[in-house]
């Protein structure tokens, strides 16, 4: 399956060489959530990137950018958390069949006890069913441990 699938963690020099596709893309992210369409834009985004305060993924099917998602770690009363601040594009099962869990192992190498992610309340059901999160409101998290 993973054939004609690939995800990339993306360096700085990458992000900078794709900045402008990768905005857009995390403009549609941004729009389609409630929370984020107030706070930040797609170039936000790629900026926490290039200062290494995200870490960004691209994930290529078929060789092209199909989907893109960014990742922010933080702390929470001691804990050490990630918060999933953007997700983005296509064919989005199919990665997370493929990458999904290596991602979170990835997270829980790095020490992170829990994973976050904001949502509209119409896409909280796909995070819970589709992506493993439990809900509490519309704030959604993932306990990795």
């Amino acid at each position: 399956m993973t054939n004609y699938l690939a995800l990339e963690m993306l360096a700085p020099t990458q992000i900078r060489e794709m900045a402008d596709e990768l905005e857009k893309m995390f403009d549609l992210a941004c729009e389609g959530n409630d929370v984020a369409n107030d706070e930040m834009e797609g170039k936000d985004i790629v900026e926490l990137g290039l200062d290494g305060m995200a870490a960004l993924f691209a994930g290529y099917y078929k060789g092209k950018l199909s989907c893109v998602f960014a990742i922010q770690f933080n702390y929470t009363n001691g804990h050490k958390g990630a918060d999933l601040i953007a997700l983005a594009g296509k064919k989005l099962l199919l990665f997370k069949a493929a990458y999904w869990n290596t991602v979170l192992e990835w997270l829980k190498l790095n020490g992170v006890e829990f994973l976050d992610a904001y949502t509209p309340n119409a896409r909280a059901e796909m995070y819970m069913k589709k992506f493993g999160f439990n809900k509490s409101c519309a704030y959604m998290r993932m306990n990795l441990n």
